[in-house]
């Protein structure tokens, strides 16, 4: 009986600690600009957005590499650089996150910590969708 009992035991323990708990949408959208700042290459980066945001990104490719004159790496690449330099500069907290089924609005405010001498922060409004998990839709920054 004792034998029966540890087992049960240590099924229930794998099963409780074997599931993984799902991600908030604050916790998926800051977890994205840690990876941003520490370098995330273009193809780990759409993991976290949304198919929406993903096909816009996509579409809008074209025009950037025309505008820019630049290859599709080479527009990738300034991307990158240019989105990790501005999270690196901008420290964000968490004000509002509003959840509904299927979609989250997120709030955050954010401040300059590069130096920059105005002392005012920013809105950040992050819209998130659930498609297998919390995915970025839309970015908006007020200044």
């Amino acid at each position: 009986m004792t034998i029966t009992k540890s087992l049960s035991s240590a099924l229930l323990a794998s099963l409780l600690f074997g599931c993984s708990v799902e991600k908030s949408p604050s916790q998926v959208y800051i977890e994205y600009n840690s990876r941003v700042i520490a370098g995330i290459n273009f193809d780990d980066e759409k993991v976290y957005f949304s198919k929406r945001k993903q096909q816009e990104v996509e579409s809008k490719m074209p025009q950037y590499m025309k505008q820019m004159n630049k290859s599709r790496d080479e527009v990738i690449a300034v991307y990158l650089e240019f989105s990790k330099g501005l999270a690196k500069c901008k420290e964000i907290s968490l004000l509002n996150e509003a959840i509904a089924t299927e979609t989250a609005s997120l709030e955050f405010s954010q401040r300059d910590v590069c130096g920059n001498e105005s002392t005012s922060t920013e809105k950040q409004v992050v819209q998130m969708v659930k498609e297998g998990g919390w995915k970025i839709d839309d970015v908006v920054i007020s200044l």
